[in-house]
């Protein structure tokens, strides 16, 4: 969690008051093309397209062009709304709302059917301005044709995530006739000899030609091929207005981690500076400014109302904006958590400071207002952030400095019992995981996050046995805990979700000491319009239990001293079978660590808790730190004591003798910050 200022409104209606006098420094256009290419970054574009790179150094090109967000469809939605839509994957700007946008989709939690966005979009901006426009899919016809077509229908490369207007409501609903806008690509040539060429394009080369399933290069021919025929009309030639803009969505396979968020933008045109590289800070809502800006249109959706546009490329210059310093933590810093940052601005001439944001990883975590100095205290979790400071004048313009740090600080300790990452499984998916919090602090919360959206919530408790649904194929769930201190920790896993019963093991927990018998507790779901009709539950591959048709079991079954392979299956009636597969040790006295998790950090006076259970009764316990006994106790099947330890990794050892000496022990390591 970060620390959050509410929006100042008078600062928005300011910005959104001056945004329309002061950014309209764009030439206008009789055509725009907008064409936006996959996963790639600023680099891999430079050395492997070029017959796009020749253009934007013919032209220009942007040399600090930074994607939005990590996630094909968010970058799509801020090219035509200025905003991801997703109150989980970005700091949603004024005017805009949470429709459940993920990456892939914008689907109500748990389902395949389109939460359609109602935010101002660029396609209802130009429906009521009379702008015509023409969305050219390939694949589309093949695929489906039609607006709600899903990704790879009818075995395409048609992929519904690359084309944004297809999300929203206008669209979906044919408002203005606007579902028929959206066309196959074919029809592009047809329009072209036709002189129908509409004053708004937006070409969607399918994941062959996009590079997101193809290469770069095949991706470059495509551009050549689809894009030379438009630059030869008049239009787009000398003393033309046209205006071509390529760009990527983001800079990296589904993410724009490791590769800066920087991703090649060329824009191409008789009226575009030649031989022009621009090192002015974009983003794709500078780039839905400038289109709308270069086509007459006068209602800015989401982060347009306030971007600058990209006024430098066709000779103007550009507006002056405030300047801002950032005093300390300064860049490359290694700083710990919670982060003050000291942050100044000078407005630009005749103006004054009217508002502030600061952001974390592109997420908003600070606002303020007419303030020329601000010292906010962050809280950042642990790892490399980028950070921006951002700071808006009575200009309209707005002014950042941004850079890397690394903050070193404590996050709460996470382990995942199930699903282990790459497994196939049933649904509703069965989520068990445990945290320990950071020192001094408590957990709070909890989140599973399925594809970017947050699908599930938990509260103050240091263990969760959740079902989370899924809809059938392949999944990224991330798994959270969030403590008191504001940080959080992570586990991200990829998990197929496919038509087969779900099984959930609530006893024994997964990776504990046992005793023999062991007391297995499980429930299966079947699939839908099934019924579960069997079980077997094996050890190291042997059956031992077999059940009929039943929606649990609880059997306890025998197993000799030591570590076990178990594996749990039921079958439905649809003649599939799910299963859990789980480790267990077996010991003539089973001991297990309630309190603490291996890896964790902990204060130096930390509670330490334990159970015992054994056929014959407890008889002594002892404690050991790193190999010395620092804790004895005689009888009993729980252990509660404080240990004192001093700053560093440490090894502790719990072990519990039964009154026939047998004995058993857990083992694990934790630090103290």
């Amino acid at each position: 969690m970060f620390i959050r200022a509410g929006r100042l409104l008078s600062s928005a209606i300011v910005l959104l008051c001056f945004a329309a006098t002061v950014f309209a420094q764009v030439p206008s256009a009789q055509h725009v093309v907008l064409v936006i290419d996959e996963n790639s970054s600023y680099s891999a574009v430079t050395g492997n397209m070029p017959w796009l790179v020749g253009k934007g150094n013919t032209y220009g090109h942007a040399t600090q062009y930074q994607s939005d967000s990590g996630g094909s469809l968010l970058d799509y939605l801020w090219l035509a709304s200025g905003s991801c839509e997703s109150s989980v994957n970005c700091a949603l700007p004024a005017g805009t709302h949470n429709f459940n946008c993920s990456g892939n989709d914008c689907y109500y939690p748990g389902t395949t059917k389109t939460n359609a966005i109602t935010d101002n979009n660029i396609f209802r901006v130009l429906n009521n301005a009379g702008i015509s426009w023409k969305v050219y899919a390939q694949s589309y016809a093949a695929a489906g044709g039609t607006v709600t077509t899903p990704d790879n229908h009818n075995g395409t490369s048609y992929y519904r995530r690359h084309n944004g207007a297809t999300w929203y409501s206008d669209v979906i609903n044919n408002v203005n006739g606007s579902a028929g806008k959206v066309v196959d690509l074919a029809q592009l040539n047809t329009d072209i000899q036709a002189g129908k060429l509409p004053r708004f394009s937006i070409i969607v080369p399918d994941g062959k030609h996009d590079a997101h399933d193809g290469s770069l290069a095949a991706a470059d021919q495509f551009l050549n091929s689809t894009l030379s025929p438009i630059l030869n009309l008049p239009d787009f030639k000398s003393g033309g207005t046209g205006l071509v803009l390529v760009t990527f969505d983001e800079c990296g396979g589904g993410t724009n981690a490791g590769c800066g968020s920087a991703v090649y933008t060329a824009l191409i045109g008789p009226k575009v500076k030649a031989h022009y590289a621009s090192s002015h800070l974009y983003k794709h809502e500078n780039a839905l400014r400038t289109i709308l800006d270069s086509l007459g249109a006068k209602s800015y959706p989401g982060a347009s109302a306030y971007a600058a546009d990209m006024a430098d490329f066709f000779g103007a210059s550009v507006a002056a904006k405030p300047v801002v310093t950032v005093s300390s933590p300064g860049p490359g810093a290694s700083v710990s958590s919670p982060v003050q940052i000291d942050a100044s601005a000078s407005p630009s001439s005749g103006h004054s400071i009217i508002g502030w944001h600061l952001y974390v990883d592109n997420v908003n975590v600070y606002s303020a207002g007419a303030v020329n100095y601000i010292t906010p205290q962050v809280k950042m979790s642990a790892g490399s952030h980028t950070l921006t400071v951002r700071v808006w004048d009575t200009s309209g313009g707005y002014g950042d400095r941004s850079f890397t740090l690394q903050a070193a600080t404590a996050i709460p300790t996470l382990a995942v019992a199930t699903p282990v990452n790459n497994v196939t499984v049933g649904t509703p998916v069965n989520v068990q995981a445990a945290a320990a919090p950071t020192p001094g602090h408590t957990i709070q919360s909890w989140r599973v996050l399925v594809d970017g959206r947050s699908t599930l919530t938990a509260g103050a408790t240091t263990k969760v046995n959740l079902q989370v649904p899924l809809s059938q194929g392949k999944h990224t769930v991330a798994v959270q805990a969030h403590d008191s201190s504001g940080s959080y920790a992570q586990k991200t896993l990829t998990v197929t979700a496919s038509a087969k019963p779900a099984v959930t093991i609530s006893a024994p927990a997964f990776a504990s000491n046992v005793r023999s018998p062991l007391n297995i507790h499980a429930s299966a779901i079947p699939t839908s319009g099934h019924a579960i009709v069997g079980w077997w539950v094996y050890v190291d591959s042997v059956g031992k239990f077999k059940a009929g048709a039943v929606n649990s079991i609880a059997p306890a079954v025998t197993a000799s001293l030591g570590v076990h392979n178990v594996v749990v299956r039921a079958w439905d009636s649809s003649g599939a079978y799910g299963d859990q597969t789980f480790t267990v040790d077996v010991r003539p006295v089973a001991v297990n660590i309630t309190n603490l998790l291996n890896g964790a950090q902990v204060p130096s006076n930390v509670n330490l808790a334990a159970t015992a259970y054994s056929s014959n009764a407890i008889a002594s316990w002892t404690v050991y730190v790193d190999s010395g006994i620092v804790h004895r106790q005689n009888y009993g099947n729980t252990l509660n004591t404080t240990l004192n330890l001093t700053p560093g990794t440490h090894t502790l050892m719990v072990r519990s003798w039964n009154s026939t000496g047998g004995v058993g022990d857990q083992t694990i390591k934790v630090t103290v910050p």
